[in-house]
């Protein structure tokens, strides 16, 4: 897969890895996404925090390539007319006020294989993620921007003890990028093969280091 340092073999080939040609989120977090899945078809996805839908955008390669289908929101609505490319849903909303029966329903599953969340400033991703209905929903892999080179621990410390509690595996902490710690991904152990995706465990790694060799 050709990346800007040249091209890299993935660190946990998936089904269909062997034809992709690049990736489109802007930190691999749609490889991880795959990697940690297997290169699952027909996902289902949520992402918060969607911004433009296709450039670093984390879920357009699974629904291209991989026939996922999910729900993209954001509170800013200039790219929401570009959304007419993505066959999945979209729509314009604060995302720390979702209404999630509505959010349930689009979906059509309370079991949801990739959530992403990213959201600015920092702090209100941490709000975004205090509203989710853990009691209903069910992620298989979550990516979560905590941004502590900017943001300390303000948000990173609360989100671990959240994502602990709830049963969530952290498979890789600080992921970075430019040297800047930004994201933790995660995995339910009861949904994914957490043996397969202690290939990809890392801390304080640069993300290309994480997804490839």
């Amino acid at each position: 897969m050709n990346t800007e340092s040249g091209k890299r073999k993935l660190r946990l080939p998936f089904p269909g890895s062997e034809r992709l040609e690049r990736n489109f989120s802007y930190e691999g977090q749609d490889l991880f996404v795959l990697s940690a899945l297997a290169g699952k078809r027909n996902g289902v996805f949520l992402d918060l925090g969607s911004n433009h839908p296709i450039v670093k955008n984390n879920t357009f390669l699974l629904e291209r390539e991989f026939d996922w289908r999910g729900l993209c929101v954001d509170i800013d609505d200039q790219y929401l007319d570009l959304y007419v490319f993505r066959k999945s849903g979209s729509m314009v909303a604060d995302c720390t006020k979702l209404d999630w029966e509505s959010v349930i329903d689009r979906l059509g599953t309370t079991s949801i294989d990739y959530l992403s969340l990213d959201l600015e400033p920092p702090p209100m991703t941490l709000e975004c993620l205090r509203s989710i209905p853990f009691e209903r929903l069910r992620f298989a892999v979550i990516t979560f921007e905590h941004d502590a080179y900017r943001s300390q621990d303000i948000v990173r410390q609360p989100s671990r003890r959240l994502f602990e509690e709830k049963g969530y595996r952290r498979i890789c902490s600080d992921v970075r990028f430019g040297g800047n710690e930004f994201e933790d991904w995660y995995c339910d152990p009861n949904q994914v093969d957490i043996e397969r995706c202690s290939k990809i465990a890392a801390d304080k790694k640069d993300w290309e280091d994480v997804i490839f060799l």
